[in-house]
C-alpha cells in the first residue's frame, strides 16, 4: 500500500516538476511580459494535467489530496492570481466530469485554499525558506481538515490510506515550496548580477569616450594656442586650423563610433601605408610634444612603402594613444624614437621613449581594463588600442624598465 501511494505522489511530483522546468527554460523569451509568462505557465500546467488524466492511473484520493492542493498552492504562492485561477478550474473540472466522484469537497476546500493562497502571498513572497514552509504548510493543513470531514470515504476502514496519502502530499510541497525558493533565489542573484554588468558597461563606455575624445581636443587645443602667435604667416596659420579641424573631424568621428558601437565598424578592405599614417600622427602630436620638451626622431628601413590592411581612423586613434603615453611617461623632457622596418611577411612599428619607465608588476599589468599608472588616467585606452590592434591582425608588446624607458612594439601583417 505504502510503495502505492510513493509511486503516485512521485508520479504526480514528475508532473508538476516537469511544468515548472519548461517554465524556466522559456522565461528568458518573455523579459519584461510578465502577464504573458504567467499565461503560458497556466497553458503549460493544464496540457500537462490533461496528459495525467489521458496517460495516468487516477487515485481518486491522491487526486484530490495530493495533486489538487500541492499543485494549486504551489502556483498560487508562486506565479501568480490569474494562472491559480485557471488552475483551480482546471482542476476541479477534474473533479466533476473526469474523476465524477465527491467532487463537492474538493470544490469547497481549494476555494478556501485559493482565498488564503491569495492572503498569504505577498507575504511570503521575499520570505526566508522556513517562514515559506510554515504559510504553505499551515494552508494545506486547512485544506485537508477540510475536505476529510465532507468525504466520508476518507474516514472509512481505509483511513490510514488516507494518512499515508496526507503525508506524502506534506513532504511533496515542503519539496516543491524548497526548489521554489532556491530557484528564485538564483533569480534574483542572476538579476543582481545583469544590473551590475549593465553599470559597470555604462561606466566603461562613459569613461572610454571622454578618454578619446580627450585626445584630439588636447591636440586641436595646442594648435589653437599656437594661432595665437603674432608672427605667424598666413601659409601656417592656414595648416594649424587644418589641423585643428582634422582634430574635431576626429572627436566627432569617435562619438559616432561610441554610439554605433553595436555594428561593426573595421573593415579590413583598406590599403593603408604604415609611414604615412605614422608621419601623419607624428605632425598632429608635434604641439602637444613641444608642450613636454620633447624631441621626436623617425625613421625607416625601407624606402619602399609599408602596406597593411585596416582603417586609416582606427590606425590612427591607436598610434596617438601610444605615442601620447610615450610622451606623457617623459614629464621631465626626453627623447621619442620612432622606427618602422620590414620582415619577410610582416612590418613593424617600434615606439620608444625615454621616460620613467615601469616595474615587472606594472608592465603585466598593462591592457587589464581599469588599470592605469597616470594620476588621471581611466585604465581603457590601451584597451581599446590592443583590441584595435588585434581586429587588424596585428599583435603589439612591451618592453620596460624602471628609469630606463618604455618600449612598445607592433607587428602587422603585410599586405
Amino acid at each position: 500500500m505504502l510503495h502505492f501511494i510513493i509511486a503516485n505522489e512521485l508520479h504526480n511530483l514528475f508532473y508538476i516538476l516537469s511544468a515548472s522546468l519548461i517554465h524556466l527554460i522559456i522565461a528568458p523569451h518573455f523579459m519584461h511580459k510578465e502577464r504573458q509568462l504567467t499565461l503560458f505557465f497556466a497553458c503549460i500546467l493544464g496540457t500537462f494535467i490533461f496528459l495525467y488524466w489521458n496517460f495516468a492511473d487516477i487515485d481518486p484520493l491522491i487526486y484530490s489530496l495530493q495533486l489538487v492542493p500541492v499543485c494549486l498552492l504551489f502556483v498560487t504562492l508562486s506565479v501568480g492570481i490569474v494562472p491559480a485561477i485557471m488552475t483551480w478550474i482546471v482542476f476541479n473540472m477534474g473533479c466533476m466530469f473526469v474523476l465524477n466522484y465527491y467532487w463537492e469537497p474538493a470544490l469547497l476546500s481549494s476555494t478556501f485554499l485559493l482565498i488564503l493562497g491569495f492572503l498569504v502571498r505577498n507575504r511570503v513572497t521575499h520570505a526566508s525558506l522556513l517562514i515559506k514552509l510554515t504559510y504553505a504548510t499551515a494552508i494545506l493543513l486547512v485544506y485537508e481538515l477540510l475536505y476529510a470531514p465532507l468525504a466520508p470515504y476518507v474516514l472509512a476502514p481505509i483511513s490510514l490510506y488516507a494518512s499515508y496519502v496526507i503525508g506524502c502530499a506534506f513532504i511533496s510541497l515542503w519539496i516543491m515550496i524548497a526548489i521554489l525558493y532556491f530557484i528564485n533565489k538564483y533569480e534574483m542573484q542572476r538579476n543582481r548580477i545583469t544590473h551590475l554588468d549593465k553599470n559597470r558597461m555604462l561606466a566603461e563606455l562613459s569613461a572610454t569616450v571622454s578618454h578619446e575624445i580627450r585626445n584630439p581636443l588636447t591636440s586641436t587645443r595646442g594648435f589653437l594656442q599656437l594661432l595665437l602667435r603674432s608672427d605667424l604667416s598666413n601659409t601656417d596659420r592656414r595648416r594649424y586650423v587644418d589641423y585643428a579641424l582634422t582634430g574635431v573631424d576626429q572627436a566627432i568621428s569617435l562619438l559616432t563610433d561610441f554610439l554605433n558601437f553595436a555594428k561593426p565598424s573595421l573593415n579590413l578592405q583598406e590599403q593603408l601605408d604604415i609611414k604615412e599614417e605614422l608621419e601623419h600622427t607624428i605632425r598632429f602630436i608635434t604641439p602637444y610634444a613641444i608642450d613636454f620638451k620633447i624631441t621626436i626622431d623617425i625613421s625607416h628601413d625601407s624606402e619602399a612603402p609599408l602596406y597593411i590592411l585596416g582603417e586609416s581612423q582606427k590606425l590612427r586613434q591607436c598610434l596617438l594613444n601610444l605615442v601620447k603615453n610615450a610622451i606623457e611617461a617623459m614629464p621631465n623632457g626626453g627623447r621619442l624614437s620612432l622606427r618602422t622596418c620590414k620582415h619577410p611577411s610582416a612590418v613593424q612599428i617600434s615606439i620608444e621613449d625615454t621616460g620613467v619607465g615601469m616595474t615587472d608588476k606594472q608592465l603585466s599589468a598593462l591592457g587589464k581594463p581599469y588599470y592605469t599608472t597616470k594620476e588621471h588616467g581611466t585604465g581603457l585606452g590601451l584597451v581599446v588600442v590592443i583590441s584595435l590592434i588585434k581586429k587588424m591582425n596585428g599583435k603589439i608588446s612591451f618592453s620596460s624598465s624602471l628609469n630606463r624607458g618604455t618600449q612598445c612594439s607592433i607587428v602587422f601583417q603585410q599586405y
